[in-house]
């Protein structure tokens, strides 16, 4: 893969590194829990990732629970030694990052509440992967949790033959930039000369397509590899087996049926849920999957499946939702529609379910406890009600609506809720991470571990202020004053206003509150 065989291809060529919100142990635990397991606390957790490459998915963690501990392994040594670089930069001492090879670490390490492979097991050899599970079986704690991601089989089988073409042009090429230039021109070329009206053809010319927003690094890692492969769930659940792991659920869950609709969902619904792998392998086979987020759990532990009634009572919940204006000719009576941050628009009729949206769309990004909802959204729709409210009867209502609206992915469930804040406060703060992130990027890491790009250099700068020691007419100041700074230092700088306003700084303020970026 790379001139010089003794080098590590992530050192020649570094993969992007950034949070996966999928990943996080409190998204892991909940989900845990909610399948009636014990998972460790985010406050009090022990977190293994492997394949942590630079740090950008574990360092906001760490960051995020001082008092947790948390271990990155990476065989490339040009990563680690960023990601140490990143830790004495922001002063963490809970997390370490360590050079070593997958297939040498032993049961010294430690035992894991939590174990994190995003990104590796399609893509190294066979001895890695089946090294990858045994460490699950051998690391994780008694009620952990192990996540591995991994391309799937069918739906990467359409991927494979636009690899076929790539790889077979590249076979003997070795620099990384070359080989990428040469496969993007290779597929081009023959997507264009095949039969459109061929399903080949037709799979070629949507895959040069989905590549052209791909960035060279990801295209060298992913598609480039030779050794790379796809998996069908059940090869995976077969390797845990061997290991004494059972699977728990995907990192998407609850959305239990993903992208089938109609006769697909029907069809799902007569397999049994437990044991799962038959419904979950018919899934893939239904929609083409390409690509799973697996859980495993020790084998030993009787796990609880099924949503019903009462299922979020334990939890915090949150929404990115807003109602939807419409004007008098789209209005229905009694029905208001709501939208969310996913781009699902949903109409609502029951009263205690719209004051119920409402109230988790004023207090987003900060999460809302099932009992306090459950109570404010029935006030409230008592207090609109005629005589003859059912409180009882309208509760139940409202628990079947919001397990329906959680089944579809659009509710955030969390045990235990994240920092947030749910507005400006007298003295802002953002999380030492993003502002350490925005010093250097427009990428940074949310408190919901998602990642989110801030929109130009004032916007960042704005960011890297929000230490918790300004208020905001210090605020205005200091990006008034940056805006001197910047047009003596260019006096042509490009983009940027000649003053900021306090009402623009109020703005930048609630954007950031929404975006999930201020600490509670």
């Amino acid at each position: 893969m790379t001139s010089d065989p003794a080098i590590n291809p992530y050192d020649a060529v570094a993969y992007p590194g950034h949070s996966f919100a999928q990943t996080h142990p409190a998204r892991l635990g909940t989900i845990a829990h909610f399948h009636g397991m014990r998972p460790a606390p985010p406050a009090a957790m022990r977190v293994l990732e492997l394949g942590c490459g630079r740090g950008g998915n574990l360092i906001p963690m760490a960051a995020q629970y001082p008092e947790s501990r948390f271990l990155g392994i990476d065989l490339s040594g040009d990563s680690i030694r960023k990601a140490n670089e990143a830790v004495a930069e922001l002063a963490l001492t809970n997390i370490v990052f360590e050079q070593a090879d997958i297939l040498a670490l032993t049961p010294e390490i430690g035992i894991f509440d939590y174990i994190i492979v995003h990104g590796v097991y399609s893509w190294v050899p066979d001895p890695v992967r089946e090294r990858i599970i045994a460490l699950f079986g051998t690391l994780l704690a008694p009620q952990g949790v192990a996540y591995v991601s991994y391309n799937a089989l069918p739906g990467c089988r359409f991927r494979d033959l636009a690899r076929d073409v790539m790889l077979f042009e590249t076979r003997d090429i070795a620099d990384p930039r070359e080989r990428v230039r040469v496969a993007r021109a290779a597929l081009k070329a023959y997507a264009e000369a095949s039969d459109p009206d061929s399903y080949h053809g037709a799979i070629l010319r949507q895959r040069e397509k989905q590549i052209e927003d791909t960035p060279d690094s990801v295209l060298y890692h992913d598609d480039l590899n030779p050794i790379a492969r796809p998996f069908a769930l059940h090869e995976v659940l077969a390797a845990g087996e061997r290991h004494g792991l059972q699977f728990l659920a995907e990192a998407s869950f609850p959305n239990p049926y993903g992208a089938a609709k109609g006769p697909a969902q029907r069809m799902l619904a007569e397999i049994p849920a437990d044991p799962p792998l038959a419904r979950e392998q018919a899934l893939d086979l239904l929609i083409g999957r390409a690509f799973r987020e697996t859980l495993l759990c020790r084998g030993d532990i009787r796990l609880r499946r099924g949503i019903g009634a009462g299922s979020l009572e334990p939890y915090c919940l949150a929404a990115d939702v807003r109602p939807v204006r419409e004007s008098e000719e789209e209005r229905k009576p009694g029905v208001e529609r709501f939208a969310f941050q996913e781009g699902v628009k949903l109409s609502v009729d029951l009263p205690a379910c719209k004051a119920a949206l409402g109230i988790l769309g004023e207090a987003w990004p900060a999460s809302i406890a099932y009992p306090d909802l459950m109570r404010r959204s029935l006030d409230a729709a008592a207090a609109e009600a005629a005589a003859g409210f059912d409180r009882e009867r309208e509760a139940a209502r409202l628990d079947e609506a919001l397990i329906a609206i959680f089944k579809t992915g659009l509710l955030d469930v969390r045990l235990v809720a994240p920092p947030l804040a749910p507005s400006r406060g007298a003295r802002p703060l953002a999380s030492p991470v993003v502002r350490w992130q925005a010093s250097t990027s427009a990428e940074v890491t949310d408190l919901r571990h998602r990642t989110v790009m801030l929109d130009g250099v004032l916007v960042r700068k704005f960011v890297c202020l929000l230490d918790g020691s300004r208020d905001q007419a210090m605020l205005l100041d200091e990006m008034n004053s940056f805006l001197d700074e910047a047009r003596t230092a260019v006096p042509a700088a490009s983009g940027l206003p000649d003053r900021v306003t306090a009402a623009e700084v109020a703005m930048h303020l609630q954007d950031v509150v929404r975006l999930g970026l201020l600490h509670g």
